[in-house]
């Protein structure tokens, strides 16, 4: 045999071993388990749940990794037992989804140093193993009630709550000074699906489209709803009613295709999706990231099946709130 063929053979050998030996590598990578413990009773909520379990199924794309969802129900007691479980299968990352109850955890990530906790729409700051993402719902609702107060036939539109807790009353002052910036003299009325801090009210899509059906027939004719699941209540009250909705979290705008107007979305999936592959790279920073319409993190939808219903002028004035608002120079 030449030299030239003795070389061929060696190299073509050298190639199947290395691809063979790759090939057994990837074979034998582990798999990384990825906790989830989702809000309410169902992740399939097409809003808070759905969105952020978005941005770990996209990692499964990319990445070696398995998700084990838990249910974390309403309550505190609740919330920690889908934690205990997770942390008794040995999983060492937790997304918790929770802007309720986030702040009350962290003695059990001092308890578990070697797992990384990601709380989703909360703020907690001063622990090494937890990441915190908040949003700036305040400054993507201040876009949908200057929208709101465009498009407004009647001068009296909407806002229906799932609660009334800190995150909802962020929206409803973001909603607020949207409607004032827009310059036009238009009434809101403000209901809560379940008054106080009672989770119930983003789980309860009955009751808000009885509310969402009163608020039509006294003269509204868009309602902002802010209400997880329950909004799929007002979502079917203004179908109905041949009135306009504003969907929130997730693009919902394909749940009833020229009747939400746009849908104010809170990015979970792309906040949860870059946090947690951080941490799976290795070089993740603990503490608070804020996610707002600088980032992407929050904004509207492009109203793909409503923007012809837009009066001429709008969207460059949409534009042009975004850009004070992303700039500082409307708080």
């Amino acid at each position: 045999m030449s030299h030239a063929g003795l070389n061929f053979r060696i190299g073509v050998f050298l190639i199947l071993f290395c691809f063979v030996f790759g090939v057994a590598q990837v074979c034998h990578a582990k798999t990384v388990k990825i906790g989830f413990v989702y809000s309410g009773v169902t992740i399939n909520d097409s809003s808070f749940n759905e969105m952020a379990a978005a941005g770990l199924h996209k990692l499964q794309k990319s990445r070696q990794v398995e998700v084990l969802a838990r249910r974390g129900g309403f309550t505190v007691a609740e919330t920690m037992k889908a934690i205990n479980s997770l942390l008794s299968e040995g999983i060492k990352i937790i997304v918790i989804n929770s802007s309720t109850y986030g702040k009350r955890f962290g003695a059990v990530a001092l308890d578990h140093p070697d797992v990384v906790f990601v709380f989703v729409d909360t703020k907690i700051e001063g622990y090494p193993n937890i990441i915190s993402i908040d949003y700036a719902q305040g400054m993507g609702s201040c876009l949908v009630g200057a929208l709101c107060a465009w498009q407004t036939k009647t001068g009296r539109i909407g806002f229906l709550g799932g609660n009334e807790s800190p995150v909802i009353m962020d929206f409803l002052q973001g909603f607020r000074k949207g409607v004032e910036y827009s310059g036009r003299d238009v009434r809101i009325d403000v209901q809560f699906v379940r008054k106080g801090m009672s989770d119930k009210g983003f789980e309860d899509p009955q009751q808000a489209n009885y509310l969402a059906g009163r608020m039509y027939g006294a003269g509204a004719d868009i309602i902002f709803a802010v209400a997880g699941l329950s909004g799929n209540g007002v979502i079917h009250a203004a179908r109905k009613s041949g009135n306009l909705v504003v969907g929130v979290d997730s693009n919902q705008d394909y749940m009833a295709k020229g009747t939400v107007l746009t849908s104010m979305m809170k990015r979970f999936d792309v906040a949860v999706y870059k946090e947690v592959l951080a941490v799976l790279d290795g070089n993740y920073v603990s503490g608070n990231k804020r996610y707002d319409l600088a980032n992407g993190g929050v904004g509207l939808t492009d109203m793909k099946y409503t923007k012809h219903l837009l009066a001429p002028g709008v969207l460059e004035k949409l534009n042009e709130l975004k850009l004070k608002l992303v700039e500082g120079k409307l708080k």
